[in-house]
């Protein structure tokens, strides 16, 4: 039998396969279960059926003829079938598993699978061609059905939460405007897209536009009687003139009559003629003349006085140039600040309280143009800080010191076993001076001893802490009583420190609140509440005499709230006082919320309900008391300084006032006598308009209502844009719908004030109904460049300021109807207050008329009662008798002169074409037949004429005479005669 043992190894080695398992995954018989296990019996057995005559073929079919070798035979070749079957699948597994075979075979799979597909969608299309229709109607059918699905899914979703819906469009609807509404009011530069979203809020209602009509026909009213009344004033100024000049004409006469018993006729007239004409010898320090250049002359101061109080920026700059020391030789920095207290009345009354409260703001803006720091601005001390601290302590404010310190104080003063001292050393030689003066021997302590020896000593350590626990206790005391007052601080200082506080947070806006704390307190209380608690008597906070000690006390109290008030501790220079550093600390945080809480108070306008138009309407005008020698010292000092006080270099009030006035009659030697002035201030008649500014804020307001009726129509990146964009059909129809819906009710006035505007005052109102959108443009641009031409509006940016101002009214819209209302009120009752003085002035005028009336009726009166006639066979007395024979006797006189006559008295200067040696052939006559009208008639046989007369009022008389005039002309210009004489004769006739 053949042995097969290691057969499958022996086919590995042939074919260099050795250790390859060419399937794992099932199990197959090893070699070793192929060898097949020959004894000896076996070969014996084999040998002994295999005769030796036996062929090899028949020996070999023979043993497998045996079933067993058959079996082994069929295993045999089960493995080699197996092992060629693996061999060729892993040749054919390396072949197709090769690039080529691959590529190969997917091209040909590409090729099939195209063909496939084609031939499908060949079929298909074929299909879908023979049944497009009923496709066509089965897609609608389909997605009919699942829209309609859809849609009722949809449906029936929102309508079971429609609640939920709702609150969400709302909070998006108001996320979305309040968005756009916060870009509007935080933008400095909203864009005419945002601004256009928002136009519809200022539309005005029927009340709104009601309550703007009554506002406006108010104002004219207001400005109307205003004029009225300055024209009124000025007629009784005049009245009041004439009765000065008639009393001091009537005066003279009377004392040149009682002094003239002892002058013979011809020197008595020339005494009389001298009276009269150095009547009008005035004093060039004098302000209370009756000429006209006195007048002038005080015109002017009263103008300068009116003109310091209401525009304080000039006496602003002047106090600050006080300070700096640079008003120049001559001038009192001193006298400055009297006068300035002088000219607003000390802050007397409600009107000079609000003026200096104004003046005093307007230097604080003033002084911080010149320092750098909030450092340097408390070190330094203004004249106006002294100002407002000197006003503030008058009768009322005396009142609040005594309410709020007197108690303290006196707690202080009434306890004489009181002692504040801090200072030990001083403590240790009380103590041994105590001792000394109980005992009556001498000390055994040292009397050189340093601190540290000091508060080594039992009793003196003792009794430096009880001097602080005092001190502490009493400051609290004085601290909680201070800043539990709130409304009782008098409103000057606290608008003054409400000033301080926004200038330097505007003039030092990276400064730390701290530091501007400490300017607020240092003025408040070192200032203003410092000096009434060291020196109390002055004050009137109380009536006891203070002693030394308790002197020492207040002023130990005074030095803790001044370092409490300044928000820092003790340092080396006060190494006594460092314990209470603590307690410094911490009240300065009260003390500061105190001055902060100060600062939280109303403008002085509303505080003290002054507006611009209060001196017009006020019955009894403002005046003021001062010295010639304070006046003229501060014209001095403005005259000397004016190009610092004066910005405008030509045209400036402060300057023309100055020029009119001429130079100052000041000398720092100059004496005058101790008198007081009276100047009586009034508004400058000049500066009052139909309405100040009106006509271009109405303009303005017109210019923004076409600018939104153009951006409603238009949108564009500017309104330049819009405005030089091309017009289209489109926009001509989107103007002429807007038309229809804002001109529509022709009965209604809100629709007929917008409708028209008017463009100047002269030609009529430019109807918008007429205008295209195109023409509405053209008409906006010129009016806007008008506005900029005149500097109502700025052109920078492609008029943007217009889009802010648009802006600004839709986010004020509230605010607006807030501020007409006030507006209303306050219009209103100035209209009532106008009316008063109205009534007021005309009363006064026709009593001043029928005063100077009753006064031309007496005179007549007093000189008709005299002999007409006089001396019997003179010119007078042939005169008279053909007058009366005639019948046309004037009813008050008359008087027949020669002209040498006047001519001698210095009452007739000069008479044209006559020579003086001819004048008494000049008849000159003087009659009255009616109340102040005279009559001048004069007869000369080479005038050509029989006579000239003229008819004068004794007003233009006494007028001209007030302008100074010295002659004047009659009778055509033919006589002049001398004003003062001629007057004085009318008089004594």
């Amino acid at each position: 039998m053949p042995d097969f043992k290691g057969v499958g190894s022996s086919l590995r080695k042939e074919l260099n396969e050795d250790g390859i398992d060419y399937n794992t995954n099932y199990h197959t018989p090893t070699t070793p279960d192929l060898i097949i296990e020959e004894d000896e019996e076996s070969d014996l057995e084999y040998e002994h059926r295999a005769s030796p005559e036996m062929t090899s073929e028949q020996r070999l079919e023979a043993h497998f003829a045996d079933s067993e070798n058959m079996a082994k035979l069929k295993i045999c070749q089960s493995v080699a079938r197996t092992w060629l079957a693996r061999h060729n699948f892993k040749k054919m597994h390396q072949v197709h598993q090769s690039t080529l075979f691959v590529s190969n075979l997917s091209r040909v799979q590409a090729q099939a699978r195209g063909m496939l597909l084609r031939r499908d969608f060949e079929e298909k299309k074929i299909t879908f061609e023979s049944s497009e229709d009923w496709v066509i109607k089965l897609q609608t059918g389909a997605r009919g059905y699942l829209a309609r699905m859809k849609y009722q899914n949809t449906l029936a979703h929102y309508k079971s939460n429609l609640d939920k819906i709702v609150r969400i469009q709302n909070f998006v609807k108001n996320k979305l405007v309040g968005d756009a509404y916060r870009k509007l009011t935080t933008d400095s530069n909203p864009s005419v897209g945002t601004v256009k979203n928002f136009v519809h809020l200022l539309d005005d209602s029927d009340l709104d536009f009601d309550r703007e009509l009554a506002l406006e026909d108010m104002r004219q009213q207001v400005i109307q009687h205003i004029r009225e009344n300055t024209q009124m004033d000025a007629h009784v100024n005049a009245f009041d003139i004439q009765i000065g000049l008639f009393l001091r004409n009537a005066i003279t006469i009377d004392e040149v009559v009682k002094s003239s018993g002892a002058f013979k006729k011809k020197q008595q007239l020339r005494r009389m003629s001298e009276l009269a004409a150095n009547s009008l010898n005035t004093n060039p320090y004098s302000l209370r003349g009756i000429d006209k250049e006195s007048r002038k002359r005080l015109d002017l101061y009263q103008r300068l006085a009116y003109l310091l109080q209401t525009e304080p920026c000039y006496l602003a700059r002047l106090l600050s140039m006080t300070g700096r020391g640079d008003l120049g030789a001559g001038v009192s920095a001193r006298l400055i600040e009297s006068t300035v207290l002088t000219l607003f009345g000390y802050a007397t009354n409600a009107r000079e309280e609000y003026l200096l409260i104004n003046l005093c703001k307007c230097c604080i803006d003033e002084e911080l143009g010149f320092v750098g720091s909030t450092q340097e601005f408390m070190r330094s001390n203004y004249a106006f800080m002294k100002l407002v601290v000197q006003t503030n302590r008058g009768a009322k404010e005396r009142m609040f010191f005594r309410k709020l310190l007197s108690p303290l104080v006196s707690s202080i003063v009434q306890n004489e076993y009181l002692d504040l001292e801090t200072d030990p050393i001083a403590i240790y030689h009380k103590a041994i001076n105590e001792e000394e003066s109980r005992t009556g021997r001498p000390s055994k302590r040292k009397h050189s001893a340093t601190v540290q020896d000091a508060l080594q000593d039992e009793e003196v350590c003792a009794t430096f802490v009880m001097h602080l626990r005092h001190l502490r206790e009493i400051t609290t005391h004085f601290l909680q009583a201070i800043t539990a007052t709130v409304d009782d601080v008098p409103y000057g200082i606290r608008i003054i420190a409400r000033k301080l506080r926004l200038a330097m947070e505007e003039a030092f806006p990276n400064e730390p609140q701290e530091s501007i704390i400490r300017i607020i307190g240092n003025f408040i209380y070192y200032r203003y509440l410092n000096p009434a608690i060291v020196a109390p008597e002055q004050y009137e906070v109380i009536e006891a005499i203070v002693l030394p000690v308790q002197r020492k006390n207040l002023a130990e109290v005074a030095k803790m709230l001044q370092q409490i008030s300044s928000g820092q501790e003790f340092d080396n220079n006060d190494i006594f006082l460092a314990p209470l550093n603590e307690f410094v600390k911490k009240s300065s945080k009260e003390f500061a919320n105190w001055f902060m809480e100060l600062t939280n108070v109303e403008e002085p306008e509303t505080y003290f309900d002054i507006h611009e138009m209060n001196d017009q309407i006020s019955t009894h005008k403002p005046t003021v008391y001062i010295s010639p020698y304070e006046l003229f010292h501060l014209h001095y000092a403005i005259e000397h300084n004016l190009e610092d006080l004066e910005v405008q270099k030509a045209g400036g009030p402060l300057r023309s006032i100055i020029e009119q006035l001429g130079p100052s009659p000041f000398t720092p030697s100059l004496e005058l006598p101790d008198s007081m002035l009276c100047l009586t201030l009034s508004h400058p008649s000049d500066n009052i308009s139909m309405d100040p500014a009106a006509r271009q804020q109405q303009l303005l307001v017109d210019s923004k209502r076409l600018v939104i009726y153009t951006i409603k129509i238009q949108s564009g990146d500017s309104l330049k844009t819009i405005l030089e964009a091309p017009v289209t059909s489109e926009h001509e129809e989107a103007w002429q719908t807007l038309k229809a819906v804002e001109f529509a009710d022709q009965g209604d006035a809100v629709a007929v004030k917008r409708r028209y505007v008017k463009l100047s005052q002269s030609d009529p109102p430019l109807d918008l109904q007429s205008l295209g959108f195109y023409q509405l443009k053209v008409v906006t641009s010129r009016l806007l460049f008008y506005l900029a031409k005149s500097g109502v509006l700025s052109a920078e940016n492609d008029y943007q300021q217009v889009i802010k101002l648009i802006a600004r009214d839709i986010t004020g819209k509230n605010q607006r109807r807030i501020q007409r209302d006030g507006e209303l009120s306050r219009v209103r009752q100035t209209l009532i207050h106008v009316k008063k003085k109205k009534h007021y002035l005309i009363e006064q005028r026709n009593d001043y008329e029928n005063y100077l009336s009753i006064c031309m009726q007496n005179m007549v009166k007093k000189r008709g009662e005299r002999p007409r006639y006089g001396l019997p066979f003179t010119r007078q007395y042939f005169h008279v008798r053909r007058l009366r024979k005639e019948g046309r006797e004037p009813k008050f006189g008359s008087f027949k002169y020669s002209g040498k006559q006047l001519y001698e008295r210095g009452i007739l200067v000069d008479v044209a074409k006559i020579e003086p040696k001819d004048y008494d052939k000049i008849s000159i006559i003087l009659s009255m037949d009616q109340v102040g009208i005279v009559s001048i008639e004069g007869t000369y046989s080479r005038w050509g004429i029989p006579s000239m007369q003229v008819d004068m009022p004794y007003e233009n008389l006494l007028q001209t005479q007030f302008e100074g005039a010295q002659t004047m002309e009659v009778l055509d210009g033919m006589v002049k005669v001398n004003v003062n004489l001629l007057i004085y004769l009318i008089n004594k006739k």
